[in-house]
């Protein structure tokens, strides 16, 4: 009888132990479906509702808004900013949609960036990603903004120079809208934060970068690689650079805007490539700051060169074509020059090299930092155009 009571009692835990494992297996399949279903919400989803972004972004859609909890992608991360790509709901269709998070402390490039979304889009609206919704002091000093995505063209077309006849009636309506009295017209929006090519921060720069690049055209003198590269012109080059830092005062005179300063093909964004006439919307703002508006087609066109070899050959003929284009879209807004448009490139091109990019190249060049690339484009274009131009 013990026997069959100690049969019974092992058998007992047996099916006990059994049904146990099979209940767990089944509960811990329910967890799991139940957490693939309804995720734990992350940060972004959190302070999403704890800010009710969803009320505050609504109006620009017409409609209510839910954030897709599960649709998340981080698309850039630095020291500076995060992007993240979001996905949320409105009129019963999905919509992707940028966060930038702009990390403490909120200074400098960041600091014009982010004003640029909540200042100047009031003046070039159609120029920029329409900003949703702008919060600050996350996790203590942080900004969320969240914005309108566009995509980079930078993906969506295999970069040619046939492309900047679509990027600049766009280029020319940011600086017709900012020019000169236009910009002055709305000094109240920028004057506090917007950097000006004559303020003193700029200036500043400039003396001290010149002073510099006179220095390290010295060096350059007792490394011998550099030393050849230069070859006979070195001294031609040192002549013009005493003359600096502003080469050009013409250009100042031609007229000054807002400028992007960084136009390469991740910052430019566009709905419709498909169609013949672009509406570019201009992305990561930075280095924006109220220049020379001829600046921005050396940004455009001259930086596309510089580093394009394969496309060097047909550079002349583009530049003739985009400079002439450049003008007569400015042209549209009652905006006029006295120089020919091709000397007014050839200018800012020699003037920005001169002011910034040749220190740069002799810096990288001395010190081994980085290649110097570009020292040889540089100093060809200084050559030829410096002398066309009267600069030696």
């Amino acid at each position: 009888m013990a026997n069959l009571h100690a049969g019974g009692y092992e058998q007992g835990r047996n099916d006990g132990f059994n049904k146990g494992k099979e209940d767990g297996y089944a509960k811990g399949l329910e967890d799991a479906k139940t957490l693939l279903d309804n995720p734990p919400l992350n940060e972004i989803s959190l302070k999403w509702r704890e800010l009710h972004c969803a009320e505050q972004i609504a109006p620009h859609f017409g409609s209510s808004v839910v954030l897709n909890d599960r649709k998340m992608e981080c698309l850039k991360e630095t020291f500076k900013s995060v992007i993240w790509k979001l996905e949320v709901t409105a009129n019963g269709r999905t919509h992707p949609m940028i966060l930038k998070i702009f990390k403490a402390p909120i200074i400098d490039q960041k600091l014009i960036e982010l004003n640029m979304y909540r200042k100047a889009v009031s003046v070039i609206p159609d120029l920029m990603p329409a900003i949703y919704f702008t919060v600050e002091g996350i996790n203590g000093d942080d900004v969320w903004v969240f914005m309108e995505y566009v995509p980079q063209l930078k993906g969506q077309v295999i970069f040619t120079p046939d492309y900047f006849d679509r990027i600049i009636p766009s280029l020319a309506k940011l600086h017709a809208l900012t020019y000169n009295n236009n910009f002055y017209s709305k000094w109240e929006v920028f004057e506090e934060w917007l950097p000006r090519y004559e303020g003193e921060p700029l200036s500043s720069e400039r003396v001290k970068h010149h002073e510099k690049t006179l220095e390290y055209l010295e060096k350059a003198k007792d490394h011998p690689e550099l030393k050849q590269r230069l070859g006979s012109f070195y001294n031609d080059l040192k002549g013009i650079l005493k003359k600096g830092p502003i080469y050009f005062p013409e250009l100042i005179q031609a007229g000054k805007s807002i400028i992007h300063n960084d136009l390469q093909t991740p910052n430019m964004g566009c709905h419709n490539v498909a169609e013949p006439n672009w509406s570019i919307k201009f992305l990561d703002w930075e280095g924006a700051r109220f220049s020379p508006c001829w600046f921005d087609m050396f940004n455009l066109v001259g930086v596309f060169f510089a580093y394009r070899k394969d496309w060097r050959a047909d550079e002349d003929l583009v530049i003739e074509r985009c400079s002439n284009l450049y003008a007569a879209e400015m042209l549209k807004y009652g905006i006029s020059f006295d120089r020919s448009p091709i000397q007014l490139y050839k200018m800012a091109y020699l003037q920005r090299v001169l002011e910034r990019g040749l220190y740069h190249q002799l810096l990288w060049g001395v010190d081994g930092a980085k290649p110097a690339h570009l020292l040889d484009v540089y100093a060809e274009k200084i050559k030829v155009w410096g002398k066309e131009l009267g600069l030696y």
